[in-house]
């Protein structure tokens, strides 16, 4: 007893030394620690905070002698309160003193009192310590989280605690001479603070407590007044904040992902407040939380979407906000203005009435400016604190006041009720009236901050309002959208003030306010405003950039030409555009030049037109606005006037000449047109110079490319002489020294014409324009090619003939309308094709020197002549032009004989092109040339393995008159001109190699029988001498390598030359090689054991070579031997780069054995074939090989083999393969029938072992693969199939679609869900009578099934307060409809049976009325108990909305659970309800009485 006696004498005074220790706090918190038994230096470095809250039952009178100590120093000094051991050690004590005690002692020393003032001190010193965020490491972008380690804190609370000056424990006397903690110090201080607010929150609001009693105390103790955990709850807002802003910076993750976790113990604390003064006239709550939380709460929002990681916890924490933001400050003010009458703004008066703005203005007006706290109260006297004003906030916050507004209006839309129209009506006139006010609020706020600048700082924020309106489709007055268009800057003078996006915006709320026919006074004056700044871009030529350009284009101009189309006033947009175009020719005649082209004349523009002339003006008014136009553009001579009226009748012509020529064809039409098409052929036809002569061959291209239409228009003859025109214009430019901008469009223009024409063409007319200009384009290019590269790559042509204003883009033009118009290469004669190919050719050379890593798969965007060439040498493209693959070919042979420094690109060219369209002539000149190359033993060996793989292309075709194919030797020289090198590419040489030598012995053997036995002889000889002088391998001899491969083509052709060799001598032969390979591979063996760092490209040529001994291979153990430790060291090895070692070790053990009884070989060596990828040529060949060899097995072989594989187990990483062998074995195995044999038997444990490996799935295709093995032994083997199995598989299911299934990615939900329902329905139609008695299985199943598709809300899954009651699968994120119909299928599965699901077999037959009974009575069954499952509909639907396609595809099934259902069942399932529910229930069988009845009168 002594020494306990003792011990508790020394813990004693311990503690009472701690009373009167005036050390630093960091040494007295180690002290009050080391009492306890407590390192806090550990405790810090391994923090839990989702640890399971312990509660203690046991007395621990020295943790609550520590805690009173601890509440003490807390309530009386800053140091304390700032100090992160402090609450570190506090959250240590929670778990350690008894639930009862610690409320007693919370509530005696006013725990919410001293947490404020631990916030307060917090809050100044972690915004005054704001100007160390420039030097503090937290933001030096580390990933890890040392900076808000423990030890820097301590480190920090040593220095404080060497200098200083003993005073009284009240007040901050004692840390007068301290230094200022740093910034993440505070920051740690407050993470910690948060922490231990987290577990006492927790432990308040935990339900599995047997002491209620402790529990409300504890929950009093944490209680307030509204205002004081108002000013806590704005305060941690505010600090988290600032937090949550800093570590985005900083990328500090995990320290962002802990802050969301624990912030929202505040929102807790802020549900426990006392409600005592909130009544129904004045509720304290929402002032309290309005004055002291409002704009810190937006802030904290702010900071946390614009957070760099996305997770629950993120979005939960926003949730939480947001609830609150709406309960105390949206809807209370939205109470107010509906009791107020609710009127909205009046505008039906001259002056519109905004007195019902000024109320809510005023209303939130107050709570935007953040309050600092005065004065802290203390035991002795007052401390007077730094206020904290709006200012300094601002200085460590992204966000002004005013920028916070937004947020707040997007909480406010979306806390209103607008799910159905008549409530969307109901709240148009408050959304209006708020946004006006938040409009006001934020001009103002910015008035008083930016008072030198104000409408820029305003209008980006306006715009975020819009767009809130914008995404939340909220209906604004047109008056409304009128009044805010004076800040887009139209109205004013200067071009420079106009705010584009925000016209944009408008256009897009209610284009309306710019129509003259609106109603609106104003919206004329702003009509000529946007119009004249629109056209003052191109007649003052002042510059544009690209992005305003695109926005005035699609945002402004387009929607302003669909909003008059919509309101009936087409013609009056028309004659507005014809006005801007007016302008702008004129702007440009008066420059003397050609200037930009406008936005009036975009192709975008007049595409937007053509759409909306479809349906809004009649085919008589179209033509009517034709014959005008072709007035006023003919001159007195017959031709297009050159002046800007002119101009514009053609642009809006052209642009409606599609819809114009698609018209019911009428005299008047074709008169019309007729005369509009001679007048615009007499103006191409002259010299008559104007900058839009482009225009006018598009037009004629628009008319002519279509035979028909010309013809009937009758102006067949003039598209004849245009080509002629066209080709001398084209002829003429290609000679001219000086070219001018708009000379380039005019000529691209001409050649598309002058190609329409020539594709139509059957009677050859066009033929000497098309190779005169072919021929003038050939040279062309030339030039281009022979001249700056630089020039190639610099300002890439984006399609648009505007932009044709240099050689490059036009050469790019003709390029690209060739290749659209492979007819025409038919036209061509053979050298101009070969001319223009051997020029396309060049080009893409010339580019793809100009970039790195450019390829013909996958070519750069800004080399628009390689993308050509990557065309034109393509697959696709020469399947649908086969003509040109002769001159193609002709061309890349001549440049791979003559080109050596494109010869990879020339080699990659010649094999996109598909083999069979070579002909046997130019196959031949092909492989003589390739060998040639080779043989001169100048190409890089990447090149040479890249013509080798071409050369076995070529080979394996029929008929080849190369000498590869008729000359033995030819394969052997080419091996002694290739050198290995040791690298990966030796390998690819070796692949093409074999191929190659495969397709040369596969054409001797065709020859005639007197020359095929004089070449194997041959061959034979020169293997025979080769072999027997051979004394060891040389690896990166080639010749040694046909030597081995030719032994085995020999061995497998033995048959077909039976006279050539002695099979005695060659066996021989071969087993000398394979004892010299068997040799070499033991040596890499033991080295391997020993560590050393071996050459793996050699043991890979190794491992190559045993393929050609698999026969020697099998019947050899050291083979066997070796390779298994071969295995054993590279998996060893986790590096990446001998991850295809790996593959080719397990692929040459898998050949090397003979699984006839034991499978365990294919099961070790499956994982060489990539799951994922099932559908490659290699996993083809490996599954039907593995078939084939099941099949061949007996019964009781295949049973072993199955057994074997159900041995391995289906839950570890290589599980996928097992699954596909056991499916794979079952399908091979015949149909059992007995029910109680062996192979019955291990069936059913293989059904039970696949089973239970569903919920415990790591991947979707472990998981898919298992369900297919599921499928397929349900299917083939139904006898087999026990009782046990059908109900495991249920209780599968059911697991899976719950929180205990697999951990998939949601990426794969639909998947998932569609395996999981066609499972459950193979079970529905095959085994139904064995689910008679199995209800209380298949309604959880069904129902946790339905639950899957409504969609799992993150923001409601989790509380800090309390688990949600409803789980959701890991795997789950939202279904579609496709994946519903899966589910109503189940359910009309189970109401409505097939006859022959539900009835046995009898050897008399059954009877009509025994199908019947059999049939009514599993419907009444299934109506008894799918009443739940409609239940679970309607609770579902209160928890959240389906989509309306998803519930489309869901009511059928449940409509058909109610035709099943009786009178009496639906009174008890509407009893079952509450109230919500039954509402759900009734409009549910509402609409069932209307449209589901379809089975029951």
């Amino acid at each position: 007893m002594a020494p306990i006696a003792e011990r508790s004498r020394s813990s004693q005074e311990a503690l009472l030394q701690l009373e009167k220790g005036t050390g630093s706090p960091v040494t007295q918190l180690d002290e009050a620690a080391r009492i306890i038994g407590i390192d806090l230096s550990l405790c810090a470095s391994h923090p839990r905070v989702d640890r399971e809250i312990s509660l203690r039952e046991t007395p621990a009178p020295k943790e609550e002698w520590v805690l009173r100590w601890l509440l003490k120093k807390l309530k009386a000094g800053n140091a304390y309160r700032v100090e992160p051991g402090s609450f570190l050690l506090f959250r240590q004590l929670i778990d350690r003193i008894p639930l009862k005690t610690l409320a007693a002692t919370l509530s005696d020393y006013k725990f919410l009192p001293v947490l404020g003032d631990v916030f307060s001190d917090l809050e100044n010193g972690i915004l005054s310590t704001a100007t160390e965020l420039s030097s503090d490491p937290l933001l030096s972008g580390s990933e890890s989280s040392h900076t808000l380690s423990a030890s820097s804190s301590r480190e920090d609370g040593d220095k404080k605690g060497k200098k200083r000056k003993r005073a009284s424990d009240y007040g901050d006397a004692m840390d007068l001479d301290n230094p200022q903690p740093s910034h993440r110090s505070y920051l740690l201080a407050f993470t910690r603070t948060l922490d231990t607010l987290y577990s006492l929150v927790n432990l308040a609001n935990k339900t599995e407590t047997t002491d209620d009693i402790a529990t409300a105390h504890l929950k009093h103790a944490l209680r307030d007044q509204p205002e004081a955990v108002a000013k806590i709850l704005g305060k941690s807002f505010k600090i988290g904040s600032v937090a949550t802003e800093e570590y985005s910076r900083a990328k500090l993750d995990t320290e962002l992902r802990h802050l969301f976790y624990v912030l929202p113990a505040a929102l807790d604390l802020w549900d426990l407040r006392s409600s005592r003064l909130d009544d129904g006239e004045s509720n304290s709550s929402n002032d309290s939380f309005a004055n002291y939380c409002f704009p810190q709460a937006l802030r904290l929002q702010l900071a946390a979407r614009s957070a760099s990681i996305d997770c629950d916890e993120r979005a939960q924490m926003i949730h939480g906000i947001e609830r609150l933001v709406a309960l105390h400050v949206v809807l209370p003010a939205r109470a107010a203005f509906f009791s107020k009458g609710g009127s909205g703004i009046d505008y039906s008066s001259g002056e519109p009435d905004w007195s019902p703005v000024q109320p809510v203005s005023d209303a939130f007006r107050p709570y935007l400016r953040e309050k600092g706290v005065q004065k802290a109260s203390s035991p002795k006297g007052t401390v007077e604190r730094k206020t904290v004003d709006e200012g300094e906030v601002a200085k460590t916050s992204s966000w002004t006041t005013a920028q916070l507004l937004p947020t707040f209006l997007d909480i406010a839309i979306r806390s209103v009720p607008r799910d159905t129209f008549r409530r969307q009506t109901h709240e148009v006139p408050w959304l209006e009236t708020l946004f006006v006010a938040i409009a006001e609020l934020t001009f103002s706020i910015v008035k008083e901050d930016n008072g030198s600048d104000v409408i820029a700082t305003f209008v980006p924020i306006l715009e975020q309002l819009f767009r809130v309106i914008l995404d939340r489709k909220v209906q604004l007055s047109l008056h409304t959208l009128l009044t805010h268009a004076a800040y887009t800057g139209l109205l004013k003078d200067d071009l420079k003030l106009v705010e584009w996006n925000l016209t944009a915006l408008l256009m897009k709320l209610g284009v309306d306010i710019f129509l003259p026919n609106s109603g609106l006074e104003d919206s004329s004056r702003l009509l000529g405003a946007l119009l004249e700044k629109i056209t003052s871009y191109w007649t003052g030529r002042i510059p544009l950039d690209e992005e305003t350009y695109y926005v005035i284009k699609t945002g402004v101009v387009i929607p302003l030409l669909r909003g008059f189309a919509a309101a009936r006033a087409l013609p009056t947009f028309v004659q507005l555009w014809r006005e801007q175009l007016m302008a702008v020719e004129s702007a440009r005649s008066k420059a003397g030049g050609f200037t930009a082209i406008s936005v009036w004349e975009d192709d975008d523009v007049a595409n937007a037109y053509s759409d909306v002339l479809k349906t809004s003006l009649t085919p008589s008014q179209v033509i009517s606005q034709v014959q005008t136009a072709g007035t006023e553009m003919k001159a007195e001579n017959g031709r297009v006037a050159d002046t800007p009226v002119s101009y514009a009748c053609l642009v809006i012509v052209e642009a409606g000449l599609k819809n114009i020529l698609q018209t019911e064809s009428s005299a008047e039409k074709n008169e019309t047109l007729g005369s509009l098409i001679e007048t615009v052929a007499r103006t191409i036809s002259s010299k008559q110079d104007q900058h839009w002569r482009w225009r006018l061959w598009r037009f004629a291209t628009s008319v002519f490319g279509d035979p028909s239409k010309s013809a009937e228009i009758g102006v067949t003859d003039s598209g004849n002489d245009l080509v002629e025109r066209a080709a001398k214009i084209i002829l003429r430019f290609h000679k001219k020294s000086k070219k001018a901008s708009t000379d380039y469009m005019e000529i691209l223009e001409a050649y598309r014409f002058a190609l329409a024409l020539s594709e139509q063409d059957v009677e050859s007319r066009y033929t000497t324009q098309l190779e005169e200009v072919s021929e003038s384009i050939s040279s062309f290019l030339k030039t281009i090619s022979t001249g700056q590269h630089d020039a190639l790559v610099e300002g890439a042509w984006n399609g648009r003939v505007e932009t044709v204003n240099s050689p490059t883009a036009l050469a790019t033009g003709y390029l690209v309308t060739l290749l659209r118009t492979p007819e025409i290469w038919h036209k061509l004669k053979n050298d101009t094709r070969r001319a223009l190919f051997n020029e396309m050719l060049s080009l893409a050379a010339a580019q793809r020197g100009l970039v790195s890593e450019a390829s013909l798969d996958s070519p750069p965007s800004q080399t628009r002549f390689f993308q050509v060439w990557a065309g034109l040498a393509s697959h696709a493209y020469l399947l649908n032009a086969p003509y040109i693959v002769s001159d193609l070919v002709v061309v890349l042979a001549d440049r791979l004989k003559n080109d050596a420094s494109n010869r990879e690109l020339i080699v990659n060219s010649l094999q996109r092109i598909p083999p069979l369209l070579i002909s046997r002539h130019q196959r031949g000149v092909l492989l003589d040339l390739l060998q040639d190359i080779i043989l001169q033993a100048s190409c890089p060996l990447e090149i040479c393995a890249e013509m080798l793989s071409l050369m076995a292309k070529l080979a394996e075709l029929p008929k080849s008159p190369a000498s590869l194919t008729n000359d033995w030797d030819a394969v052997w020289k080419i091996a002694k001109a290739v050198s290995l090198q040791g690298t990966d590419t030796d390998l690819r040489v070796l692949r093409s190699c074999r191929s190659l030598y495969r397709a040369v012995v596969s054409k001797f053997l065709l020859s005639a029988e007197e020359d095929r036995q004089k070449m194997f002889k041959k061959t034979y000889r020169k293997v025979s001498s080769a072999v027997s002088k051979l004394e060891s391998i040389d690896y990166n001899s080639l010749s040694e390598f046909l030597v081995r491969i030719s032994t085995c083509q020999i061995l497998e052709n033995r048959a077909r030359i039976p006279d050539v060799f002695d099979e005695e001598e060659l066996t021989t032969y071969r087993q000398k090689l394979f004892k010299l390979l068997v040799s070499d591979l033991s040596s890499f063996r033991d080295r391997l054991r020993q560590g050393a760092d071996e050459d793996r490209i050699s043991l890979m040529k190794i491992l190559d070579a045993l393929e050609d001994f698999e026969d020697l291979a099998r019947k050899s153990k050291k083979v066997d031997k070796y390779l298994a430790s071969i295995e054993e060291s590279v998996t060893e090895n986790e590096v990446d780069s001998i991850s295809s070692l790996k593959t080719l070790v397990r692929r040459r053990i898998l050949a090397s054995r003979d699984y006839e009884r034991d499978v365990s070989p294919l099961v070790q060596s499956a994982p060489v074939f990539p799951i994922q990828q099932l559908y490659g040529e290699e996993q083809k060949l490996f599954v039907h090989d593995t078939v084939s060899r099941f099949r061949s097995m007996s019964t009781e072989d295949l049973v072993t083999a199955i057994q074997s594989i159900r041995e391995g187990g289906f839950v570890d990483s290589d599980a996928p393969y097992r699954l596909l062998l056991a499916a794979v074995a079952v399908s091979a195995l015949p149909p059992v029938e007995e029910k109680t044999n062996g192979p019955s038997q291990e069936l059913s444990s293989l059904c039970t072992a696949v089973t239970e490996s569903l919920p415990e799935s790591t991947s979707i295709e472990q998981f898919s693969l298992a369900c297919e093995c599921l499928d397929v032994l349900l299917r083939t083997h139904p006898r087999v199939v026990t009782q046990w199995n059908v109900d495991n598989i249920l209780a599968s299911i059911s697991a899976c679609a719950s929180s205990s299934g697999p951990e998939i990615s949601p990426e794969h939900a639909g998947t998932m869900y569609t395996r999981l329902c066609r499972l459950l329905g193979v079970l529905l139609g095959l085994y139904r009578q064995k689910l008679g008695g199995r209800f209380h299985l298949i309604v959880p199943v069904m129902q946790r099934l339905l639950n899957c598709l409504f969609p799992p809300d993150k923001r409601r899954m989790r509380s800090t307060r309390q688990k949600v009651a409803r789980s959701y699968p890991y795997w789950l994120a939202p279904l579609d409809a496709s994946h519903a119909v899966h589910y109503t299928r189940l359910l009309t599965s189970l109401c409505d049976p097939t006859v022959s699901a539900v009835s046995r077999p009898t050897q008399s037959g059954p009877g009509h009325e025994a199908l019947t009974d059999q049939t009514k009575k599993a419907k009444r069954v299934a109506g008894q108990y799918l009443q739940y499952v409609v239940m679970e509909y309607a609770e579902c639907s209160l928890r959240g909305a389906l989509k309306p396609e998803v519930k489309a595809a869901v009511i059928p099934g449940l409509y058909a659970a109610l035709d099943v259902m009786s009178r009496d069942t639906m009174r008890a399932l509407n009893a079952g309800l509450d109230v919500s529910g039954r509402a759900v229930f009734k409009g549910l069988y509402d609409d069932y009485v209307k449209f589901g009845k379809w089975n029951k009168g």
